[in-house]
């Protein structure tokens, strides 16, 4: 008996999780091939990494305009240009209330999405002209009080860090706000939080009432996701 073929699936009957990956791969690969296009017409010798791009000059330093208010998300953006037309682009966001680094990540990118992204930023926060050393501190200052109870930052901190080179948070006499009323932690929950064990983790670290904890989350989605603007791989010599 002979087999019916199967009707092919249009690209709207394609759950919306296989659509927004393909649009991923489909952005990644439009990326890559306009920064292929600027490397090819460059006197670079080999693709740059986030290691090459740390000796780069300084483009620009941005950080949200209310950065001393720990109730509020800390958004910083650290860019370096280099040569043919690519950009070295680091992002944080700081929760300097409770969890220290949220979200980091660093890319080589072109104009284009370097452009993306700063106005991106800039949508969700007013964001100032700054330094880097101010920047270093904010991030380090902010990671030595989570971690003083138990929370870790976001693993891709070191991308971040590796455009940070040369900073000296030492240097910078800004006094960094951390915590909630009375000095206590304050956990804002974010969409992505697991609630359950960062505040185990608290209560194991600072007791049952050594913290609060603000719920409805504010939602740090509507800050950044590196996914939002790129892949989840760095531009490095396996991507060429």
């Amino acid at each position: 008996m002979a087999r019916k073929k199967k009707k092919k699936r249009s690209s709207k009957s394609r759950p919306k999780k296989q659509q927004k990956h393909a649009a991923k791969r489909k952005q990644k690969h439009s990326r890559l091939a306009r920064i292929r296009a600027l490397f090819t017409s460059s006197p670079l010798a080999r693709p740059p990494s986030l290691f090459d791009a740390a000796s780069w000059p300084l483009h620009e330093v941005l950080i949200s305009e209310d950065w001393r208010d720990p109730m509020t998300f800390t958004q910083i953006l650290v860019v370096r240009k280099g040569p043919g037309g690519l950009y070295a682009v680091a992002a944080a966001l700081v929760d300097q209330a409770c969890l220290g680094v949220k979200t980091a990540f660093g890319r080589v990118v072109d104009k284009r999405d370097y452009r993306l992204l700063r106005s991106r930023m800039a949508a969700n926060q007013v964001l100032i002209k700054s330094d880097i050393n101010l920047a270093a501190k904010i991030i380090r200052e902010s990671v030595a009080y989570a971690h003083s109870f138990g929370i870790n930052p976001d693993p891709d901190i070191g991308q971040t860090q590796i455009l940070l080179r040369g900073a000296d948070p030492d240097a910078c006499h800004e006094f960094i706000p951390l915590g909630g009323p009375g000095g206590k932690p304050i956990f804002i929950a974010g969409a992505y939080d697991n609630i359950p064990k960062i505040t185990k983790t608290l209560e194991k670290h600072l007791g049952p009432d050594g913290f609060f904890v603000l719920l409805p989350a504010m939602d740090d989605v509507a800050f950044f996701d590196d996914e939002e603007f790129f892949d989840d791989e760095m531009v490095n010599d396996e991507d060429w």
